[in-house]
């Protein structure tokens, strides 16, 4: 087992090596994507400004507390950018018969599908994340100490599962459908919608859906208002960033056994 950990790792390293120089090959192509997309999250975080400016609060949410949010919500959008968003494009990889040559090799095939490339145009993303975050851990006068470090990251770990699990389940639809249809735009849309802002919000309906059913509440809502110590509607768990992490295993292997369904439905290129 240790070998095979071993081997993964060496080839983790090795496929990351490529993704850099890939990247560099191209210096214009980051340097515009640097640019535009701390723009954008820049921008959607100066409309809550503005909103908060007009009407006091949101759901409840301060002006730091909602930074803080937007500002996790944005750094774990930035990881599933990183690590899955394959899995938006899965029906090309369907389609072409991209998958016969994962399969002829001694190797897991999610592995390979999510990993023989990083997409580290997702780095762009991180900066304005970050940046939104320190300023609104700056404004809320938030107190680091070990255990909110470990609580930080487990829900960063587990809020990137999700965003990749919900990713693969809907790519995963291409090996039934036979479609090479491109949902990333609607996926990142509804997170756009729901991550970023106070769950509570929305109608009761809406939570309940985005807390059971599809388990974007806990991206980032429960278990940041359990870190700012602000009210997190009916629907929250206590301990709600382990939790997150929780939820975040189980969904991305829910997904993982749905897609090793759906490749058992692959029928390649064909003639």
């Amino acid at each position: 087992m240790f070998k095979t950990i071993k081997h993964y790792g060496r080839v983790t390293l090795e496929n990351l090596k490529m993704s850099i120089l890939t990247t560099l090959e191209y210096p214009a192509n980051m340097i515009g994507w640097l640019l535009s997309n701390p723009i954008q999250f820049l921008i959607g975080f100066a409309t809550i400004q503005f909103v908060v400016a007009e009407f006091g609060t949101i759901a409840g949410w301060g002006y730091g507390q909602l930074a803080f949010l937007y500002g996790l919500s944005v750094i774990s959008h930035a990881l599933s950018m990183i690590f899955f968003v394959q899995g938006w494009f899965m029906g090309f990889y369907v389609i072409e018969g991209e998958f016969d040559r994962y399969l002829l090799r001694p190797m897991n095939v999610l592995y390979q599908f999510f990993f023989t490339g990083f997409n580290l145009i997702g780095i762009t993303d991180l900066i304005p994340g970050i940046c939104v975050f320190v300023y609104g851990c700056i404004q809320i006068e938030f107190e680091w100490s070990v255990y909110r470090v470990l609580a930080i990251l487990a829900l960063l770990i587990g809020a990137t599962l999700i965003r990749g699990a919900i990713y693969l389940i809907i790519g995963t639809t291409s090996f039934f459908t036979k479609s090479v249809n491109d949902f990333g735009a609607y996926t990142q849309e509804l997170f756009d919608k729901t991550t970023m802002y106070p769950l509570t919000m929305y109608p009761e309906g809406v939570q309940l859906v985005l807390t059971y059913l599809i388990p974007i509440g806990w991206v980032s809502f429960y278990p940041i208002s359990e870190l700012v110590g602000v009210a997190n509607g009916r629907f929250a768990w206590q301990g709600a960033i382990w939790v997150t992490l929780g939820v975040g295993v189980l969904t991305f292997l829910v997904a993982a056994l749905f897609f090793r369904w759906g490749l058992t439905k692959y029928e390649s290129a064909g003639n």
